[in-house]
């Protein structure tokens, strides 16, 4: 490309020495590699013009041959993904321009028609609402060129919000399946201790723990709590069971597995006794923490049926033995207790309710108190013998729906949401003899 009449007129004025041209030379000037060798003779008599010259030159040497513009470039060097317990959030960019200069930067959020106008390469915006963003910038040069568009994806959680559901009067007691734990690593273990924290509560019955290491590395990271997972393994996918407990209420003994090599039971439930004790009242109990089989198919059906008439017998036999031991049995049932009468697997429970009552059966049929964060069913359910009943007097089952506060609760921790039974057992004690009554169940939260 030769040089524009307009850069020639400016090597005109610049230059003060004249310089006398030869035919060759004139010719030579007529190509790209002419003309820099012409300039270079320029710049023998030029000095302290040299700098303005090379400026023009440069300019002029980076257009391209047909004469159009190259649009700019963008990259965004910093931006946040996971948004905890704030409103605002941060990014910078850089643009570039390689035939000219960036003049300004155009941002948005979201879906958001108009777009600002800056010209600085960062900007906080602040007051976001919970839940999934997107950040866009686009750079615009001296031409008017503009950008490809550079996307940061983000999300903001209001986790400051979780409400504290431990009480001083209460025990409560959660299930909670947290999907092939550490579903997202070290950030499910950070945010299950934050969770854990803010939640308060004294018990939570584990399902789908797959790394054992990482369910140690989350104990340790838990202040006032400890816990156990269950010695069962089918393979190198495992999912164990497991318990975990504030260990300055509850005394954990005699921990075991039940139904070991039952075809039935792919994870042997986890059976431990437990003591209660705050407020100068304690509470013995029995707990049984399981996981059934998954799976919608004829097989898995008839194994989950098989296993709620087998720990229906086995419940019926150490109650008949002990004088009435007070059982609670807390986990994964997958399976709807609303399902038809001939082909619910609950069936056995559900028929005998003068001795069993499952906690969660009326929340049942209500999309909004789903334990399943894709789907309008509850899977997780909490059962207990009528001898607990006296102690739930007064209490209270709700379905924790922390994916209202954790915009990527589902990627982090479960597709499972907390089931929690509340016993009010260290406030007033349970009266002797008078009989029991029908459970008192509240709501989600």
């Amino acid at each position: 490309m030769l040089i524009n009449d307009g850069i020639k007129i400016i090597f005109v004025n610049i230059c003060t020495c004249p310089l006398v041209i030869s035919g060759r030379e004139r010719a030579a000037k007529e190509t790209i590699a002419g003309q820099l060798v012409w300039i270079i003779l320029l710049l023998a008599g030029m000095g302290k013009r040299f700098i303005l010259l090379l400026m023009v030159v440069f300019l002029a040497c980076n257009r391209q041959s047909d004469g159009e513009n190259r649009a700019p470039t963008i990259v965004i060097t910093r931006a946040e993904t996971d948004i905890v317990d704030s409103d605002s959030a941060r990014f910078e960019w850089q643009g570039t321009d390689r035939d000219g200069w960036v003049t300004h930067y155009l941002y948005w959020l979201d879906d958001s028609v108009m777009k600002c106008t800056t010209q600085a390469t960062s900007v906080t915006l602040r007051r976001l609402s919970y839940g999934a963003h997107l950040f866009g910038v686009q750079a615009v040069d001296d031409a008017g060129a503009v950008s490809l568009t550079a996307l940061a994806p983000f999300s903001v959680s209001n986790e400051e919000l979780i409400p504290r559901v431990g009480t001083d009067t209460g025990l409560e007691i959660i299930t909670w399946n947290i999907q092939n734990f550490p579903r997202a690593g070290e950030s499910t273990l950070a945010r299950l201790r934050l969770v854990i924290s803010r939640l308060d509560a004294d018990l939570y019955c584990i399902q789908e723990i797959e790394d054992t290491l990482a369910f140690l590395r989350l104990l340790q990271g838990a202040a006032g709590y400890a816990g156990f997972f269950s010695q069962d393994n089918y393979g190198s996918f495992y999912q164990k069971t497991g318990i975990i407990y504030k260990r300055d209420i509850i005394q954990f003994r005699n921990v075991r597995q039940i139904f070991w090599d039952n075809d039935s039971f792919p994870r042997p439930p986890l059976v431990a006794m437990g003591t209660a004790s705050h407020n100068g009242r304690d509470f013995d109990f029995c707990l049984i923490v399981l996981h059934l089989k998954a799976g919608s198919d004829y097989v898995d059906r008839l194994r989950r049926a098989g296993a709620c008439r087998q720990l229906k017998y086995y419940l019926d036999s150490v109650l008949i033995t002990s004088g009435g031991a007070n059982f609670i049995v807390a986990g994964d049932w997958n399976d709807r207790l609303d399902a038809h009468s001939d082909s619910n697997v609950l069936r056995p429970f559900l028929e005998d309710s003068l001795d069993y009552f499952f906690l969660t059966r009326e929340l049942t049929g209500n999309g909004y108190n789903s334990s399943l964060i894709r789907g309008n069913v509850i899977f997780d359910h909490i059962l207990i013998t009528r001898s607990v009943l006296p102690y739930y007097a007064g209490g209270s089952t709700a379905i924790l729906r922390l994916d209202d506060y954790i915009s990527s609760y589902e990627n982090l921790i479960s597709d499972h949401r907390p089931v929690m039974a509340t016993f009010p057992v260290f406030g007033q004690l349970p009266k002797v003899g008078v009989e029991p009554t029908s459970p008192s169940l509240g709501g989600g939260f």
